[in-house]
């Protein structure tokens, strides 16, 4: 008895350090993301570019893209990071695609006016001076347009609220100057709208504010009349 108590009370301590475990790993993982955000917040966007062109080595790149994809960005970090891309968005080209999809897959929602006018100013230059970034942007619009199922409080009777409405616009100001300088730009929205169209049994709301954004499009651009029309109909 005393070793089967002996057994069960070792191997009932044993997995009592394994769940403290992941505990630890956590700690331990969040502690060394501090240093990797610290370097790379330090380092910032056109030191990590720098190196890689320079240098041929993109470590500090793909430090920078872990860091926007998992660190709490502040105002001011999201601000100066959109800033620095601006400033060397001709620098940019194909062979750093994954960093200017994470800058691309950042978040305005709800941010300060600033941090939309940055995020605009960027979306704009980079997929006007490097055209390979446009299939991949317009559809990162598009979504937007889409809202959540638990977003019916913003929109009632298919209208957006003040804030929603400050969201949207900036999509619609990037696809307005976007399609009015590249033409190619076309065939990419008309795919997007048409694969992006919310599924017929989404909530109300959510296809009436995919309809509200599609009608916003048709106010700067009335070239996608028809196909809007069609899509009404279809879906």
């Amino acid at each position: 008895m005393l070793d089967i108590m002996s057994v069960y009370t070792t191997r009932t301590g044993l997995k009592s350090i394994l769940k403290k475990f992941p505990g630890w790993q956590r700690v331990r993982l969040e502690a060394a993301n501090k240093v990797r955000f610290s370097i790379s917040i330090e380092k910032g966007l056109a030191e990590s570019v720098r190196v890689a062109l320079e240098e041929g080595n993109f470590r500090l790149v793909k430090e920078f893209i872990y860091f926007l994809s998992e660190a709490e960005l502040s105002d001011d970090e999201v601000v100066q990071i959109l800033r620095d891309a601006i400033r060397m968005v001709h620098n940019l080209t194909s062979e750093f695609f994954n960093v200017v999809k994470a800058l691309l897959s950042l978040s305005w929602k709800g941010r300060s006016s600033e941090i939309k006018e940055a995020f605009t100013e960027f979306w704009i230059d980079i997929m006007v001076t490097h055209n390979v970034y446009i299939p991949m942007g317009i559809p990162k619009l598009i979504i937007h347009w889409i809202p959540s199922n638990l977003d019916a409080s913003d929109w009632v009777n298919g209208c957006p609220s003040e804030s929603t409405r400050s969201d949207l616009k900036p999509t619609h100001d990037i696809l307005n100057r976007i399609l009015s300088a590249v033409p190619m730009a076309f065939d990419v929205v008309i795919n997007a709208i048409s694969t992006k169209f919310p599924y017929f049994k989404k909530p109300a709301h959510v296809t009436a504010g995919y309809l509200f954004n599609l009608l916003w499009l048709l106010e700067y651009n009335q070239i996608f009349e028809e196909l809007i029309l069609q899509l009404v109909l279809e879906k």
